[in-house]
Protein backbone atom coordinates (compact mmCIF):
# COMPACT_ATOMS: atom_id res chain seq x y z
CA UNK A 1 0.00 0.00 0.00
CA UNK A 2 2.88 2.42 0.64
CA UNK A 3 3.98 2.35 -3.01
CA UNK A 4 5.15 6.06 -3.62
CA UNK A 5 3.55 7.03 -7.09
CA UNK A 6 4.83 9.67 -9.53
CA UNK A 7 3.15 12.04 -7.53
CA UNK A 8 5.32 11.61 -4.57
CA UNK A 9 2.10 10.48 -2.79
CA UNK A 10 1.67 7.44 -1.09
CA UNK A 11 -0.20 4.93 -3.13
CA UNK A 12 -3.14 4.85 0.00
CA UNK A 13 -3.00 8.79 -0.67
CA UNK A 14 -3.28 8.83 -4.26
CA UNK A 15 -5.91 6.06 -4.18
CA UNK A 16 -8.06 8.60 -1.86
CA UNK A 17 -7.55 11.03 -3.69
CA UNK A 18 -9.45 9.03 -7.06
CA UNK A 19 -12.58 8.43 -4.75
CA UNK A 20 -11.34 4.65 -4.75
CA UNK A 21 -11.76 4.48 -0.73
CA UNK A 22 -15.46 5.55 -0.22
CA UNK A 23 -15.52 4.26 3.52
CA UNK A 24 -12.31 5.58 4.68
CA UNK A 25 -11.95 5.28 8.27
CA UNK A 26 -9.11 7.16 10.24
CA UNK A 27 -7.80 3.59 11.54
CA UNK A 28 -7.31 2.74 7.84
CA UNK A 29 -4.77 5.66 7.41
CA UNK A 30 -2.52 4.05 10.73
CA UNK A 31 1.03 4.58 9.12
CA UNK A 32 0.20 7.92 6.82
CA UNK A 33 -1.23 10.55 9.11
CA UNK A 34 1.79 12.94 9.10
CA UNK A 35 1.32 12.68 4.92
CA UNK A 36 -3.01 12.71 5.00
CA UNK A 37 -2.42 15.87 7.39
CA UNK A 38 -0.27 17.87 4.88
CA UNK A 39 -2.01 16.65 1.84
CA UNK A 40 -5.34 19.64 1.02
CA UNK A 41 -7.89 16.48 0.61
CA UNK A 42 -6.22 14.40 3.39
CA UNK A 43 -6.56 16.98 6.17
CA UNK A 44 -9.71 17.85 5.37
CA UNK A 45 -10.38 14.15 5.68
CA UNK A 46 -8.76 13.84 9.20
CA UNK A 47 -10.83 16.83 10.33
CA UNK A 48 -14.41 16.19 9.28
CA UNK A 49 -13.03 12.14 11.44
CA UNK A 50 -11.54 13.92 14.24
CA UNK A 51 -15.04 15.87 15.07
CA UNK A 52 -17.33 12.52 15.77
CA UNK A 53 -14.17 10.57 16.28
CA UNK A 54 -14.03 7.99 19.66
CA UNK A 55 -10.86 8.13 22.02
CA UNK A 56 -8.82 5.38 20.70
CA UNK A 57 -9.09 6.77 16.82
CA UNK A 58 -7.93 10.45 18.32
CA UNK A 59 -5.04 8.80 19.99
CA UNK A 60 -3.98 6.79 17.30
CA UNK A 61 -4.08 10.00 14.91
CA UNK A 62 -2.51 12.12 18.00
CA UNK A 63 0.79 9.49 18.54
CA UNK A 64 1.42 9.88 14.68
CA UNK A 65 1.72 13.56 15.06
CA UNK A 66 2.63 14.62 18.05
CA UNK A 67 6.11 14.05 17.42
CA UNK A 68 6.39 16.36 14.52
CA UNK A 69 3.76 18.63 15.47
CA UNK A 70 5.56 21.54 15.09
CA UNK A 71 6.15 20.59 11.33
CA UNK A 72 2.20 20.70 10.64
CA UNK A 73 2.01 24.01 13.02
CA UNK A 74 3.52 25.36 10.19
CA UNK A 75 2.05 23.67 7.40
CA UNK A 76 -0.35 25.29 4.94
CA UNK A 77 -2.81 22.30 5.61
CA UNK A 78 -1.39 20.51 8.27
CA UNK A 79 -2.29 23.47 10.61
CA UNK A 80 -5.82 22.63 10.50
CA UNK A 81 -5.41 18.77 12.23
CA UNK A 82 -3.23 20.22 15.28
CA UNK A 83 -6.43 23.03 15.05
CA UNK A 84 -8.73 20.36 15.30
CA UNK A 85 -6.98 18.62 18.44
CA UNK A 86 -7.43 21.74 20.73
CA UNK A 87 -11.14 21.85 19.83
CA UNK A 88 -11.81 18.37 20.25
CA UNK A 89 -9.13 16.77 21.92
CA UNK A 90 -8.06 16.19 25.61
CA UNK A 91 -7.06 18.01 27.93
CA UNK A 92 -4.17 15.36 28.07
CA UNK A 93 -3.96 15.78 24.00
CA UNK A 94 -3.74 19.39 24.12
CA UNK A 95 -1.07 19.61 27.13
CA UNK A 96 1.08 17.48 25.47
CA UNK A 97 0.83 19.72 22.12
CA UNK A 98 0.91 22.64 24.27
CA UNK A 99 4.34 21.23 25.04
CA UNK A 100 5.57 21.42 21.41
CA UNK A 101 4.49 25.15 20.76
CA UNK A 102 6.67 25.92 24.25
CA UNK A 103 9.92 27.56 23.09
CA UNK A 104 8.70 28.36 19.92
CA UNK A 105 5.39 30.97 20.51
CA UNK A 106 7.13 33.78 19.20
CA UNK A 107 8.37 32.02 16.00
CA UNK A 108 4.83 30.62 15.31
CA UNK A 109 2.99 33.80 16.41
CA UNK A 110 4.79 35.59 12.98
CA UNK A 111 4.32 32.33 10.86
CA UNK A 112 0.69 32.43 8.58
CA UNK A 113 -0.48 29.07 9.96
CA UNK A 114 1.50 28.81 13.45
CA UNK A 115 -0.39 31.73 14.51
CA UNK A 116 -3.64 30.15 14.14
CA UNK A 117 -2.48 27.32 15.75
CA UNK A 118 -1.55 29.54 19.26
CA UNK A 119 -4.79 31.34 19.01
CA UNK A 120 -6.60 28.01 19.19
CA UNK A 121 -4.26 26.78 22.03
CA UNK A 122 -5.03 30.32 24.24
CA UNK A 123 -9.45 29.69 23.55
CA UNK A 124 -9.21 26.02 24.36
CA UNK A 125 -6.69 25.56 26.92
CA UNK A 126 -8.33 26.81 30.30
CA UNK A 127 -6.55 29.92 31.22
CA UNK A 128 -5.30 28.76 34.59
CA UNK A 129 -3.37 25.45 33.19
CA UNK A 130 0.51 26.60 33.68
CA UNK A 131 1.42 26.26 30.13
CA UNK A 132 -0.82 29.38 29.22
CA UNK A 133 1.09 31.82 30.95
CA UNK A 134 4.26 30.39 30.62
CA UNK A 135 3.66 30.50 26.49
CA UNK A 136 2.45 34.29 26.54
CA UNK A 137 5.68 34.78 28.72
CA UNK A 138 7.62 33.85 25.41
CA UNK A 139 6.31 37.20 23.85
CA UNK A 140 7.67 39.56 26.48
CA UNK A 141 10.13 41.71 24.61
CA UNK A 142 8.51 41.39 21.58
CA UNK A 143 4.80 42.68 22.19
CA UNK A 144 5.10 45.51 19.71
CA UNK A 145 6.68 43.77 17.15
CA UNK A 146 4.52 41.33 17.19
CA UNK A 147 1.25 43.83 17.42
CA UNK A 148 2.45 45.48 14.09
CA UNK A 149 2.79 41.90 12.10
CA UNK A 150 -0.04 40.73 10.00
CA UNK A 151 0.22 37.46 12.05
CA UNK A 152 1.42 38.69 15.12
CA UNK A 153 -1.45 41.06 16.14
CA UNK A 154 -4.27 38.11 16.39
CA UNK A 155 -1.84 36.21 18.80
CA UNK A 156 -1.96 39.48 21.05
CA UNK A 157 -5.83 39.56 20.76
CA UNK A 158 -6.18 36.50 21.40
CA UNK A 159 -3.97 36.53 24.58
CA UNK A 160 -6.01 39.70 25.73
CA UNK A 161 -9.28 37.76 25.14
CA UNK A 162 -8.67 34.74 26.63
CA UNK A 163 -5.62 34.97 29.30
CA UNK A 164 -6.21 36.08 33.01
CA UNK A 165 -5.69 39.79 32.92
CA UNK A 166 -2.70 39.39 35.81
CA UNK A 167 -0.97 37.54 33.43
CA UNK A 168 -0.90 40.40 30.91
CA UNK A 169 1.01 43.21 32.39
CA UNK A 170 3.50 42.87 30.26
CA UNK A 171 1.66 43.65 27.12
CA UNK A 172 -0.03 46.98 29.56
CA UNK A 173 4.34 47.65 29.79
CA UNK A 174 4.92 47.56 26.34
CA UNK A 175 2.29 49.98 24.82
CA UNK A 176 3.64 52.91 27.71
CA UNK A 177 4.35 56.02 26.17
CA UNK A 178 3.41 53.94 22.45
CA UNK A 179 -0.38 54.18 23.03
CA UNK A 180 -0.77 57.34 20.23
CA UNK A 181 1.81 55.24 17.52
CA UNK A 182 -0.26 52.25 17.97
CA UNK A 183 -4.13 53.56 18.08
CA UNK A 184 -2.41 55.02 14.37
CA UNK A 185 -1.38 51.40 13.14
CA UNK A 186 -3.69 49.24 11.32
CA UNK A 187 -3.33 46.32 13.41
CA UNK A 188 -2.18 48.53 16.55
CA UNK A 189 -5.87 49.71 17.10
CA UNK A 190 -7.20 46.23 17.24
CA UNK A 191 -4.87 45.25 20.02
CA UNK A 192 -5.62 48.86 22.00
CA UNK A 193 -9.21 48.10 21.67
CA UNK A 194 -8.92 44.28 22.65
CA UNK A 195 -7.37 45.79 25.75
CA UNK A 196 -10.29 48.28 26.70
CA UNK A 197 -12.84 45.50 26.78
CA UNK A 198 -10.55 42.96 28.58
CA UNK A 199 -8.40 44.18 31.18
CA UNK A 200 -8.37 45.41 34.36
CA UNK A 201 -9.46 48.80 35.38
CA UNK A 202 -6.08 50.03 37.06
CA UNK A 203 -4.38 48.17 32.99
CA UNK A 204 -6.85 50.64 30.94
CA UNK A 205 -6.43 53.77 32.82
CA UNK A 206 -2.85 54.69 31.92
CA UNK A 207 -3.79 53.28 28.33
CA UNK A 208 -7.17 55.91 28.36
CA UNK A 209 -4.83 58.60 29.77
CA UNK A 210 -2.24 58.05 26.49
CA UNK A 211 -5.14 58.46 24.78
CA UNK A 212 -6.69 61.34 25.74
CA UNK A 213 -3.41 63.50 25.28
CA UNK A 214 -4.43 62.77 21.52
CA UNK A 215 -7.67 62.78 21.28
CA UNK A 216 -7.87 65.81 18.74
CA UNK A 217 -5.38 63.91 16.09
CA UNK A 218 -6.92 60.52 16.45
CA UNK A 219 -10.28 61.25 15.89
CA UNK A 220 -8.90 62.44 12.43
CA UNK A 221 -6.67 59.48 12.06
CA UNK A 222 -8.04 56.35 9.33
CA UNK A 223 -7.10 53.82 12.79
CA UNK A 224 -7.41 55.97 15.42
CA UNK A 225 -10.67 57.21 15.19
CA UNK A 226 -12.07 53.82 15.62
CA UNK A 227 -10.22 53.60 18.75
CA UNK A 228 -12.60 57.29 20.06
CA UNK A 229 -15.19 55.53 19.19
CA UNK A 230 -14.66 52.02 21.06
CA UNK A 231 -14.34 54.57 24.00
CA UNK A 232 -17.30 56.63 22.87
CA UNK A 233 -20.04 52.81 23.05
CA UNK A 234 -18.01 51.07 25.58
CA UNK A 235 -15.82 53.39 28.20
CA UNK A 236 -16.46 54.71 31.21
CA UNK A 237 -19.00 57.77 31.44
CA UNK A 238 -16.04 60.24 32.44
CA UNK A 239 -13.55 59.19 29.25
CA UNK A 240 -16.90 59.83 27.03
CA UNK A 241 -17.32 62.84 28.51
CA UNK A 242 -13.51 64.09 28.00
CA UNK A 243 -14.21 63.24 24.35
CA UNK A 244 -16.94 65.00 24.15
CA UNK A 245 -15.19 68.21 25.55
CA UNK A 246 -12.88 67.85 22.96
CA UNK A 247 -15.48 67.74 20.01
CA UNK A 248 -17.33 71.04 21.37
CA UNK A 249 -16.75 73.94 19.38
CA UNK A 250 -15.41 72.05 16.58
CA UNK A 251 -18.30 70.38 15.43
CA UNK A 252 -18.73 71.82 12.29
CA UNK A 253 -15.15 70.90 11.10
CA UNK A 254 -14.95 67.64 12.35
CA UNK A 255 -18.48 66.60 10.90
CA UNK A 256 -16.51 67.24 7.14
CA UNK A 257 -13.83 65.32 8.09
CA UNK A 258 -14.35 61.76 6.40
CA UNK A 259 -12.74 59.83 10.02
CA UNK A 260 -13.20 62.32 12.38
CA UNK A 261 -17.38 62.77 11.26
CA UNK A 262 -17.83 59.20 12.72
CA UNK A 263 -16.63 59.86 16.06
CA UNK A 264 -18.98 63.28 15.83
CA UNK A 265 -21.47 60.83 15.32
CA UNK A 266 -21.15 58.30 18.22
CA UNK A 267 -20.66 61.26 20.33
CA UNK A 268 -24.15 62.70 19.63
CA UNK A 269 -25.36 58.52 20.22
CA UNK A 270 -23.70 58.16 23.22
CA UNK A 271 -23.45 61.54 25.01
CA UNK A 272 -25.28 61.88 28.46
CA UNK A 273 -28.63 64.13 27.74
CA UNK A 274 -26.94 67.31 28.43
CA UNK A 275 -23.96 66.78 26.39
CA UNK A 276 -25.95 65.58 23.61
CA UNK A 277 -28.18 68.74 23.20
CA UNK A 278 -25.22 70.86 23.49
CA UNK A 279 -23.62 69.78 20.54
CA UNK A 280 -26.67 69.78 18.52
CA UNK A 281 -27.58 73.52 19.85
CA UNK A 282 -23.53 74.36 18.74
CA UNK A 283 -24.66 73.57 14.71
CA UNK A 284 -28.10 74.91 15.27
CA UNK A 285 -27.22 78.44 16.57
CA UNK A 286 -23.74 78.29 14.76
CA UNK A 287 -23.86 80.81 11.36
CA UNK A 288 -21.27 80.76 8.75
CA UNK A 289 -21.73 83.62 6.30
CA UNK A 290 -25.14 83.65 4.85
CA UNK A 291 -26.07 80.33 5.95
CA UNK A 292 -26.33 78.28 9.42
CA UNK A 293 -23.71 75.62 10.04
CA UNK A 294 -26.54 73.22 9.82
CA UNK A 295 -26.98 74.25 6.35
CA UNK A 296 -23.26 74.00 4.94
CA UNK A 297 -23.72 70.06 7.21
CA UNK A 298 -26.56 69.23 5.16
CA UNK A 299 -24.70 69.24 1.95
CA UNK A 300 -21.67 68.04 2.62
CA UNK A 301 -20.98 64.44 1.91
CA UNK A 302 -20.00 63.78 5.70
CA UNK A 303 -21.52 65.77 8.23
CA UNK A 304 -24.88 65.00 6.23
CA UNK A 305 -24.80 61.67 8.54
CA UNK A 306 -24.28 63.37 11.45
CA UNK A 307 -27.51 66.12 10.99
CA UNK A 308 -29.20 62.87 10.25
CA UNK A 309 -28.00 61.14 13.67
CA UNK A 310 -28.98 64.56 15.52
CA UNK A 311 -32.00 64.28 14.22
CA UNK A 312 -32.59 60.76 15.45
CA UNK A 313 -31.36 61.30 18.92
CA UNK A 314 -32.63 64.47 19.81
CA UNK A 315 -35.42 65.18 22.53
CA UNK A 316 -38.29 66.20 20.70
CA UNK A 317 -38.38 69.76 21.24
CA UNK A 318 -34.80 70.20 20.15
CA UNK A 319 -35.76 67.81 17.31
CA UNK A 320 -38.13 70.34 16.14
CA UNK A 321 -36.04 73.30 16.57
CA UNK A 322 -33.46 71.23 13.94
CA UNK A 323 -36.31 70.96 11.57
CA UNK A 324 -37.34 74.51 11.57
CA UNK A 325 -34.01 75.48 10.94
CA UNK A 326 -33.91 73.12 7.93
CA UNK A 327 -37.28 73.74 6.64
CA UNK A 328 -36.18 77.39 4.64
CA UNK A 329 -33.55 75.25 2.84
CA UNK A 330 -35.69 72.46 1.64
CA UNK A 331 -35.40 73.54 -2.08
CA UNK A 332 -32.26 74.12 -2.57
CA UNK A 333 -31.48 70.56 -0.97
CA UNK A 334 -33.28 68.64 -3.37
CA UNK A 335 -30.24 69.85 -5.60
CA UNK A 336 -28.04 68.26 -3.48
CA UNK A 337 -26.85 64.26 -3.63
CA UNK A 338 -26.74 64.42 0.32
CA UNK A 339 -29.41 67.15 1.15
CA UNK A 340 -31.83 64.51 -0.17
CA UNK A 341 -30.81 61.80 2.69
CA UNK A 342 -31.63 65.00 4.80
CA UNK A 343 -35.65 65.28 3.34
CA UNK A 344 -36.20 61.46 3.33
CA UNK A 345 -35.18 61.63 7.54
CA UNK A 346 -38.04 64.74 7.58
CA UNK A 347 -40.57 63.27 5.66
CA UNK A 348 -40.02 59.78 7.52
CA UNK A 349 -40.37 61.90 10.82
CA UNK A 350 -43.26 64.24 10.09
CA UNK A 351 -45.71 60.94 8.79
CA UNK A 352 -44.69 59.20 11.56
CA UNK A 353 -45.31 61.75 14.38
CA UNK A 354 -47.74 63.44 12.15
CA UNK A 355 -46.56 66.79 12.71
CA UNK A 356 -47.13 69.28 10.41
CA UNK A 357 -44.91 72.27 9.42
CA UNK A 358 -46.40 72.70 5.93
CA UNK A 359 -45.49 70.75 2.80
CA UNK A 360 -41.97 69.49 2.59
CA UNK A 361 -42.44 68.58 -1.59
CA UNK A 362 -42.10 71.86 -3.70
CA UNK A 363 -44.66 71.98 -6.70
CA UNK A 364 -43.82 69.65 -9.62
CA UNK A 365 -42.12 72.65 -11.55
CA UNK A 366 -39.62 73.06 -9.05
CA UNK A 367 -40.64 76.23 -7.97
CA UNK A 368 -41.48 77.50 -4.75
Amino acid sequence: MSDVMPSGRSRLLEDFRNNRYPNLQLRDIAGHIMEFSQDQHGSRFIQLKLERASSAERQLVFSEILQAAYQLMVDVFGNYVIQKFFEFGSLDQKLALAERIRGHVLSLALQMYGCRVIQKALEFIPSDQQVISEMVRELDGHVLKCVKDQNGNHVVQKCIECVQPHALHFIIDAFKGQVFALSTHPYGCRVIQRILEHCLPEQTLPILEELHQHTEQLVQDQYGNYVIQHVLEHGRAEDKSKIVAEIRGNVLGLSQHKFASNVVEKCVTHASRAERAVLIDEVCSLTEGPHSALYTMMKDQYANYVVQKMIDVAEPTQRKIVMHKIRPHISTLRKYTYGKHILAKLEKYYMKNGVDLGPLCGPPNGIM
